[in-house]
C-alpha cells in the first residue's frame, strides 16, 4: 500500500503540468472573400512578392474536382512566361483529386523563401487531355498579408496553343479580375514576424 502511495505522489506533477495551447500559424497571405465558386484550369498563377525572408511557410489552395479525374501539377516559381526554365522552379506537385472534392489543400510545407517574388501556378498536365480541376474563386476579394508582402494579381493562359511543354514557360496573360483565386501563406507563430 505504501509503495501505491509513493507512486500516485511521484506521478501527480505529471498531470498537473499544464499542456501549452496549440498554436495556429500567422497568416503570411491570404485571399479569400464570402461567395465562391469553382472555375475549371488549363494553367492559371497567383503571384505574391516578400520583402523579408520567410521560415517554415506552408502554402495551400481552396481547390475542387468538377466532376471525373481532377490531375493537376503545381508549381511555385520566381517567374512565369516565355523564358521561364526549370532553374526558376521552387517546389513542384503532381496531385488528382478524387471526386467530390473541395477543400483546402496543402501543396508545399516546411518551405524556406527568399525575398523576391514568386508565382503559384495550378495548370491541368500537359499530357492530359481532360481534368476537372477546379480552383475556387471568391467575391469580392478579401486580401490579408502580413508587413512586408504584396499581391502581383492573377495570370492565365486559355488556350492550348499557348502552352508550353514546360508549363511555367507558356503565354500568360494578365487577369483584371474582381475575384480573387484563393490562396494561403502560413508560417508558424514562433518565427518572427518581421525583422
Amino acid at each position: 500500500m505504501k509503495s501505491m502511495a509513493v507512486l500516485l505522489l511521484l506521478a501527480m506533477p505529471l498531470f498537473a503540468q499544464e499542456v501549452p495551447p496549440p498554436t495556429t500559424p500567422r497568416t503570411v497571405l491570404a485571399i479569400g472573400g464570402e461567395a465562391s465558386w469553382g472555375v475549371g484550369v488549363n494553367g492559371r498563377a497567383v503571384g505574391f512578392a516578400l520583402a523579408h525572408p520567410r521560415h517554415h511557410v506552408t502554402i495551400a489552395a481552396r481547390l475542387g474536382n468538377g466532376g471525373g479525374h481532377a490531375a493537376f501539377d503545381a508549381y511555385l516559381m520566381r517567374r512565369i512566361g516565355p523564358g521561364t526554365s526549370e532553374d526558376d522552379e521552387v517546389a513542384r506537385t503532381s496531385l488528382d483529386l478524387p471526386y467530390p472534392t473541395l477543400e483546402w489543400i496543402t501543396l508545399f510545407k516546411d518551405m524556406d523563401l527568399e525575398p523576391g517574388a514568386y508565382w503559384l501556378v495550378i495548370a491541368k498536365p500537359r499530357d492530359t487531355t481532360f481534368s476537372s480541376i477546379n480552383w475556387i474563386a471568391a467575391s469580392p476579394m478579401v486580401l490579408e498579408t502580413s508587413c512586408g508582402v504584396r499581391y502581383l494579381g492573377t495570370r492565365a493562359y486559355t488556350f492550348l496553343s499557348d502552352a508550353s511543354d514546360y508549363i511555367p514557360a507558356s503565354k500568360f496573360q494578365k487577369e483584371i479580375d474582381p475575384y480573387g483565386f484563393q490562396i494561403s501563406l502560413t508560417e508558424p507563430r514562433e518565427e518572427p514576424e518581421c525583422p
